[in-house]
This record gives structure tokens, C-alpha cells and sequence, in this order.
């Protein structure tokens, strides 16, 4: 009994110290632009951008709003009290859990929502992931436990990482897609490939911000490109993986999908260089307490501007209602975004699915050429 207390003590005192030394460090540490690099092997879409800003320790930086997580802050959050906690636990409210099947088994274009961050689309015969997370991953609370569809998806193209928090980037998900799909192609932010080479073996690619895949066909484009945010798994490893969202064009297509990211003028970037966003996928939820959030995860009224600059045609609200990550009650975030754009005469532009809800695309001159085409590629080569 006397050495497992001894081990329990040792343990503990491992931990506080490790804290100890966490909020020393992020507490002397500023985020100062030591040099700028990119993945020279892509091509850079902005031809002013010198490439991804990172400071003295090679950590990358927001290049408007220069962040660093403080653990003081983290501490000072989690030991305060929620003003909203009764009205959060008396929140009975849930998102619907709608059956994928039909149109995960389809050939159908369109965009159908996982959960939280993540989404299955289909664009030009391709389909995609975003961020998925299938089950319930592990340290993650949850509002609704949400069946993982991976028996369902018939296959997979191409996967989409933001960065690496782990509600956005599931190691066993990661695997399992992987292993049932390892003709899959990986594509995320620089240096996240030095996470993902000890879970999978599928070839991984990574940009820097503002900087186009290269992609084993051209039916589909995809870039890479700023927003606001940070990265960290461990409590040692600040900021080394590079964060961002994505453009994803085909079919006549254009799709925004913001990842994580707090408010700033990037939104108004993406708009210079992409002027006909069709689908704008942002989050709404965990951005209370703003003082904690705002740097982190936009607000509904934060995610209404960045649709406005961004002058999309239609949003697509994400990131609530499946974790619980933050102090306001589950179905806030959708109330407070319908009311912001009712108030900005912009709820016909608001398209909210339930969970495993799809949105098909409108059918276009374009679309109906490309699904001629694919027809007669299954005519001559059926076992494609």
C-alpha cells in the first residue's frame, strides 16, 4: 500500500510540475516572425506571400493576430464558474441523427454532415473527407453520441485534416479510414505529415498557407489557406503543425470549409483570390467564454461577418452541438446564428443540416457533362 501511495505521489508531483514548467514557459514566450517557409514542391496561389510566418523555435504563427495558448488561462477557465451552467444543463435540446446511407451509397454530388467538423462531399466523382471523427473519441465529452458511418462509405479519395486538436483529428479514425481505404490520399497543414507517418502509411501532402495540392487528376482543385487558430496534442508541442482551411473546387463547385478559426481579415483574403465561394462551411460553437475562445472559434455573429466578407452564396453552420466544449448551452449556437441573420435579412442564405443530413448540388450545365462522362467511363471500364 505504501509504495502505491509513494507511486500516486510521485506521479502527481510529475504532473504539477510538468503544469509548472508549461505555464512558466508560455508565459515568457512571444510569437515573433523569425522567417516565413512553404513546401516548395507547390505552387503558391498569392504572389506576394513570402510563405507560412514561424518564429525563433520554429513554431508557426498567426500572420494577423500572433497567438500562443497560455495555460494560465486554460486553468483560470476550467476553475471559474459558468454563468450559463443551469441554463446549459436544463438545455434538453439535440441535433437529429438522420440515417447516411442513401446518400454515402449514391454517386450523387453534394456535401453531407458528419457532426461537429466533419463532412463527407462528393464533387466531380471524388469524395472527400473533412475532419472526420467517427464514434466517440476518446477525452471528448459529448451532447450525442453519433454511430461512426464508416461501413457505409463505399470509398474515399481524398482526406482533409484542419490541424491536429483531437476533435478534429482522431488518431483510431484516421487508422480505420486508412486501413479500409489505402488507396486514400492525406492532405493537411505543414509538418502534420510527422504526426500521421506513425498512424497510416497512405501517401501524405502538406502545404503551407495559400498554396494549391497537387492532385493525381485535375476533376478537382484543392488549396490551403490561413485562418485563426493554433496546434497542440501534448503540452510541449505548441503550434508545430501548421492549421488551416481549405478551398475545394470541381463540377462548377466552390467550397469554403474554415476548419477552426477565430475572426480576422482572412475572410476578406479568401474572398480577393476565390470571388465565387458557392458553400461557406464555418463553425458556430465552443466560443464562450469569449474572453478564452474569441482568438480560437468564431461566434454566430462572428461566423455571419466572415460569410459576408467572404461573399458566399450560402453558409453552412458546423462545430456545435455534437462535443461539449465550452460554457454555452447546445442549441445557442444555432438560435444565435438564425437570429443574427434574420437581423442581416440573410436567413434564406442559412442552410443548417441535422447530423448525417446531405445537401445535394444544384444540377448545372456543367454537372450534367461530367455525369455524361463518368456514365461512359462505366460503360467502357465498369469494374472502375
Amino acid at each position: 500500500m505504501r509504495k502505491f501511495l509513494i507511486a500516486i505521489a510521485v506521479v502527481f508531483a510529475f504532473v504539477l510540475l510538468t503544469v509548472l514548467i508549461a505555464i512558466v514557459v508560455s508565459e515568457n514566450d512571444k510569437a515573433v516572425i523569425e522567417k516565413r517557409v512553404r513546401n516548395e514542391n507547390l505552387l503558391t496561389i498569392k504572389s506576394d506571400w513570402k510563405g507560412t510566418p514561424v518564429d525563433a523555435k520554429g513554431r508557426f504563427i498567426n500572420h494577423e493576430f500572433p497567438f500562443l495558448p497560455k495555460v494560465k488561462d486554460l486553468l483560470a477557465w476550467q476553475l471559474s464558474g459558468n454563468p450559463q451552467k443551469e441554463e446549459k444543463q436544463t438545455d434538453a435540446e439535440r441535433l437529429k441523427i438522420l440515417d447516411p446511407t442513401e446518400f454515402l451509397q449514391s454517386e450523387t454530388d453534394g456535401i453531407l454532415w458528419l457532426g461537429h467538423a466533419g463532412f463527407f462531399i462528393r464533387l466531380n466523382g471524388k469524395n472527400i473527407l473533412l475532419d472526420p471523427v467517427f464514434g466517440k473519441p476518446p477525452l471528448v465529452r459529448t451532447f450525442v453520441d453519433v454511430p461512426s458511418p464508416l461501413e457505409k462509405i463505399k470509398r474515399v479519395d481524398y482526406v482533409l485534416l484542419s490541424h491536429d486538436h483531437r476533435d478534429h483529428c482522431d488518431e483510431e479514425t484516421v487508422k480505420q479510414i486508412a486501413n479500409k481505404f489505402p488507396q486514400a490520399k492525406f492532405y493537411a497543414g505543414l509538418r502534420m505529415d510527422e504526426l500521421l507517418k506513425d498512424w497510416i502509411p497512405n501517401e501524405t501532402q502538406t502545404a503551407g498557407w495559400f498554396q494549391q495540392f497537387k492532385l493525381p487528376d485535375e476533376n478537382v482543385k484543392i488549396y490551403f489557406l490561413p485562418v485563426r487558430h493554433w496546434c497542440r496534442r501534448g503540452l510541449f508541442d505548441t503550434n508545430e503543425r501548421l492549421w488551416g482551411g481549405y478551398i475545394i473546387q470541381g463540377a462548377g463547385e466552390t467550397i469554403y470549409f474554415s476548419g477552426d478559426s477565430g475572426y480576422g481579415s482572412h475572410y476578406k483574403e479568401t474572398a480577393a483570390l476565390f470571388p465565387e465561394i458557392d458553400y461557406f462551411l464555418i463553425g458556430i460553437g465552443a466560443y464562450k467564454p469569449r474572453w478564452f475562445m474569441e482568438p480560437n472559434h468564431n461566434s454566430p455573429e462572428d461566423a455571419v461577418q466572415a460569410f459576408v466578407d467572404a461573399r458566399a452564396k450560402f453558409l453552412v453552420p458546423m462545430h456545435f452541438g455534437r462535443f461539449d466544449l465550452s460554457d454555452e448551452p447546445p442549441s445557442e449556437p444555432l438560435k444565435t446564428l438564425n437570429e443574427r441573420a434574420w437581423e442581416m435579412n440573410l436567413s434564406d442564405k442559412i442552410k443548417a443540416l441535422n447530423i448525417n443530413e446531405s445537401l445535394v448540388f444544384e444540377i448545372t450545365d456543367e454537372h450534367r457533362q461530367t455525369q455524361m462522362e463518368r456514365k461512359m467511363i462505366r460503360k467502357f471500364y465498369p469494374k472502375d
